[in-house]
């Protein structure tokens, strides 16, 4: 049971690496990655998560729950997001897909927010 939640821990770590996502920490025992949001991206955690289960079907957890108020450093508690892997591996595979789908249909832009990311989709 251990290796199957490593193969599928090293697959959404590897999902959200290609994304951009920044992961600080593997995790060695729990079935959550805690991963930050790309600089590049002006979304905010809640933004990010909203667009991901209403574009893509695919939930995740905005990350400033999980933050103490008194934490310094407020802004980044707008830049993480909790995945879970706990799933069976044919629910991971399909949320990946989901997501490079989405990814690739509306452009990096749906992600990050920002509107400057988007190919020009007509032809001259």
């Amino acid at each position: 049971m251990k290796k199957d939640y490593e193969v599928r821990r090293d697959f959404i770590l590897q999902l959200l690496k290609d994304f951009g996502f920044h992961i600080s920490f593997k995790p060695q025992g729990s079935v959550f990655v805690f991963a930050e949001l790309p600089m590049s991206w002006q979304l905010s955690d809640i933004d990010f998560v909203t667009k991901l289960i209403n574009d893509a079907g695919v939930v995740a957890v905005p990350g400033r729950g999980f933050f103490h108020r008194s934490f310094d450093g407020e802004s980044c508690h707008h830049r993480y997001v909790r995945f879970a892997f706990c799933k069976g591996d044919d629910t991971l595979k399909a949320a990946a897909l989901k997501m490079r789908d989405l990814a690739d249909g509306k452009g990096r832009a749906w992600l990050t927010g920002r509107h400057d990311d988007q190919t020009e989709s007509t032809s001259h």
